[in-house]
């Protein structure tokens, strides 16, 4: 059986996640959250740096915001998914976009869960439970 980069990376400990958010008031609220919640956090700005975090650290989760500059949200997640490393990692999109069609995208896009700024701490972290959870179930 092919192990993928991402298989050979687990190690047993924290969960770690990657955010991608551009607003640096609401990465460092994410950052607090999720540190105190024992999770262990990478940072991204924009999609970029995000793409390179993703395949080198591997992280269990990747929260990202829709309207980023250089790459939007949506692209972002389709370029996860095409990529053999990163394409099972679960996405939660956080966002501040509350329409149903941007919703729509972001699943058909294959993301885990949608929720909209300004978050609500309880909700945020019990998502991320949840879609690491899910994640863990569907694999063998």
């Amino acid at each position: 059986m092919n192990k993928t980069r991402q298989d050979i990376k687990k190690s047993p400990g924290k969960k770690k996640i990657l955010i991608v958010e551009d607003d640096p008031a609401v990465m460092k609220l994410f950052n607090l959250l999720l540190t105190g919640d024992g999770y262990e956090v990478i940072e991204a700005d924009n999609a970029l740096p995000a793409l390179f975090g993703a395949t080198r650290d591997t992280p269990d989760l990747i929260l990202a915001d829709l309207n980023m500059p250089i790459m939007n949200g949506l692209e972002l997640i389709d370029q996860l998914k095409a990529h053999i490393d990163t394409r099972d990692i679960p996405i939660v999109v956080v966002t501040g976009s509350v329409s149903e069609e941007s919703r729509d995208e972001a699943f058909k896009a294959g993301c885990a869960g949608y929720l909209t700024k300004p978050i609500d701490a309880t909700i945020f972290l019990a998502e991320i439970k949840k879609s690491l959870q899910s994640n863990q179930q569907q694999r063998p």
